[in-house]
């Protein structure tokens, strides 16, 4: 049994038969040898089970798991399930259409043990031009309130860049209710603790954009008010991160204006409303306003020193 620490690598699959098998093959070629690799699988109805089992019978460290009929259908249910099937002591959070560096968890592991590090985080490129590492970069610190740097903008992640220590992950889990923003939502809650953080400068993963991502689907809109709703209300007491929330907010609206959803507009009136800092007659006389002309979002910014 090995005495090296063990690093949960836990991907969800839905329909990525098509190109899944080289991301099983880029963890496959890692040179630290310790990990399992836990994938749930969303429902697929292609030909994904038939690859992933390949590299099954190959390769045992790999292990695949269908998500559980009676929770929710997406992404984050298949993580907080990988999780709750994961044996490791750090978790490496990954997407199943994205290629690691040969040398991503033997880098990472390195400077968790060598800092003492609860959340490692490498960078990412989308460009394949996986080099051999001579020179590590990296900036450490310990912090107990780094989440609202984070939720200000300060070091954006995605997350295939993060593997946490498992046992600070405690209770929190991905909100399987957000389709977007989901993991910066859900880092943000497990950053609320004293951590000890490492960013490795190096890019360490290949980021693919799929034709299935989100972000070319119509309901990103309606996932970003999701997401500011819940940061908003989560954070009411820092004026910060309201703002940012509120500025999100801001964007959502204009997107939905230029793109005629009224329907959004309306069932969101109070959100949209607070977040331009108007009154409910005021907002309403704008909104045609801006329907009609499909201008004016910026005479409508708030002039208060925290809407700026």
């Amino acid at each position: 049994m090995s005495s090296l620490p063990l690093i949960s690598i836990i991907i969800p699959n839905y329909n990525r038969g098509y190109i899944i098998e080289e991301t099983l093959a880029s963890i496959s070629s890692q040179t630290y040898p310790n990990w399992e690799c836990i994938i749930v699988d969303d429902g697929s109805t292609d030909n994904s089970f038939e690859i992933i089992n390949e590299w099954i019978l190959k390769k045992p460290k790999f292990k695949f798991f269908k998500r559980p009929i009676n929770s929710s259908k997406g992404a984050d249910a298949c993580r907080n399930y990988g999780f709750e099937k994961s044996t490791g002591d750090y978790i490496q959070w990954f997407d199943s259409d994205d290629l690691m560096h040969p040398d991503k968890l033997k880098i990472k592991l390195e400077q968790a043990i060598k800092f003492d590090a609860d959340v490692i985080i490498d960078q990412h490129c989308e460009s394949l031009d996986f080099k051999k590492i001579e020179k590590i970069t990296t900036e450490c610190f310990t912090s107990s309130d780094f989440y609202i740097d984070f939720l200000l903008g300060a070091k954006p992640v995605i997350t295939n860049d993060v593997m946490l220590r498992k046992s600070i992950i405690r209770e929190e889990r991905f909100d399987e209710k957000l389709h977007h923003g989901e993991e910066y939502e859900f880092f943000s809650r497990v950053f609320q603790q004293k951590l000890t953080y490492c960013f490795i400068e190096n890019s360490l993963t290949y980021y693919r954009t799929s034709p299935d991502s989100i972000s070319r689907s119509g309901k990103q809109d309606l996932a970003l008010i999701a997401l500011s709703k819940k940061i908003e209300a989560s954070h009411s007491n820092n004026p910060l991160i309201v703002d940012r929330a509120r500025r999100q907010g801001r964007k959502t609206y204009k997107n939905l204006v230029r793109n005629h959803r009224i329907d959004l507009i309306f069932q969101n009136f109070h959100f949209f409303r607070k977040s331009y800092h108007k009154s409910s007659i005021v907002f309403l006389f704008l909104i045609f306003y801006n329907l009609i002309t499909k201008k004016g979002f910026d005479q409508m910014k708030p002039t208060t020193a925290n809407g700026l």
